[in-house]
């Protein structure tokens, strides 16, 4: 029997991504037959401790758009690096390896999948009740700050999230984007919130908060614009302007408030309709059309709402493996990337195939080491 010395690698935050990560080496080295490994997990938190808040609790493991293209689309950052990670691990795949470990899911109308017993807990407790299934596995319940705390380990995986990660990204001297808020609330300058009121606007639904607006919308908004100065403008489109003037046509007499409040909440209408009571023949076509938009100026992200950060290492420094390209033994997977998406299982998705891209290569990288003999 051929014996190797012992394999260590490190997975810095067990996160989604670390334990999937995690996961996947130890499965891929089963298939393998290979053993002489250990895998370390390091995080200042209890494992999958920031899985339990995802989906409202009840965990959206992804999405079941079919089409790569159209899924990866749905990323404001990371979209053409992503279409080589989804086509060697897709969410069908994800799916499959969920219900392989006893997690059943479902599909909602709006595409978003979730588990069968709606429960963030029972998928966190599923995972690492298949991770203990091995003792090639270690989790050590400390902050790591620097690449060098862990140097003497074969193979490097930095999974943790962006909170309080960017002294060990310097640390590791790979080129990064500065972390930034999206999937947020954003605070509103000068306008009179109707708070509690929400709206379905042709751009996505919202709701108002104070001095705010959250929600789907919201989020969005907050994602493709995560990069820009504060304060900023934005456009929602509220309904067709044309079903405006179609009833200003058939009721004339009636007022511009009430014909606005057919389309949106009644009190959104009274802050935006000028004239609110006069009759709409009094008010021209320009005037009928500009109550079918609203015109909002951003003052900053509020600290409310689902919270990605965009930024992290940037994309040209890993190659498709999400490899470092400088340094030999170092892979990023997860949030820590420079990819980040809309609200829908969208960062799961992520998570999983940028974890699972990793476990493969990191596996094929220590097989190598001991000279391709399994």
């Amino acid at each position: 029997m051929v014996r190797f010395k012992q394999n260590n690698i490190a997975i810095v935050g067990a996160g989604p991504s670390g334990v999937y990560c995690a996961l996947n080496i130890l499965k891929e080295f089963k298939e393998r037959k290979f053993n002489s490994f250990t895998v370390t997990l390091f995080d200042k938190s209890e494992p999958l401790k920031t899985l339990l808040k995802t989906g409202g609790g009840r965990c959206n493991i992804t999405n079941s758009i079919s089409d790569i293209k159209d899924f990866a689309s749905n990323y404001p950052r990371g979209e053409k690096f992503l279409y080589s990670l989804f086509s060697r691990h897709s969410n069908i795949d994800t799916i499959n390896y969920f219900s392989s470990i006893g997690i059943k899911t479902y599909t909602q109308s709006d595409n978003r999948v979730f588990p069968v017993s709606n429960s963030a807990k029972y998928v966190r407790n599923k995972m690492l009740d298949e991770l203990f299934k091995s003792k090639n596995i270690k989790i050590v319940k400390k902050r790591i700050n620097s690449i060098k705390d862990i140097q003497n380990f074969d193979a490097i995986v930095v999974s943790n999230g962006s909170k309080d990660s960017e002294n060990l990204i310097k640390s590791t001297g790979q080129k990064y984007i500065p972390f930034k808020k999206a999937l947020c609330s954003l605070i509103i300058n000068d306008f009179d919130c109707p708070m509690g009121v929400s709206v379905k606007s042709l751009d996505g639904e919202f709701i108002f908060t104070k001095n705010a607006i959250s929600g789907p919308l919201a989020f969005k908004i907050s994602s493709i614009n995560a990069f820009k100065s504060f304060p900023y403008d934005i456009k929602i489109n509220l309904f067709e302007s044309e079903k405006l003037l179609d009833l200003a046509k058939k009721y004339p007499k009636k007022s511009i408030g009430n014909l606005v409040s057919s389309f949106i909440p009644r009190a959104l209408a009274k802050r935006t309709v000028k004239n609110f009571d006069i009759n709409a023949a009094e008010a021209s076509k320009n005037i009928l059309k500009s109550y079918s938009f609203l015109t909002l100026n951003v003052k900053a992200a509020s600290p409310s709402g689902e919270i990605v950060n965009a930024g992290g290492i940037d994309l040209c420094a890993v190659d498709k493996n999400c490899k470092s390209k400088t340094t030999d033994n170092l892979w990023f997977c997860g949030e820590i990337l420079n990819i980040d998406g809309f609200c829908g299982g969208f960062n799961l998705q992520n998570c999983w195939s940028s974890a699972y891209v990793v476990a493969i290569d990191v596996v094929s990288f220590i097989i190598k080491k001991n000279n391709g003999v399994v």
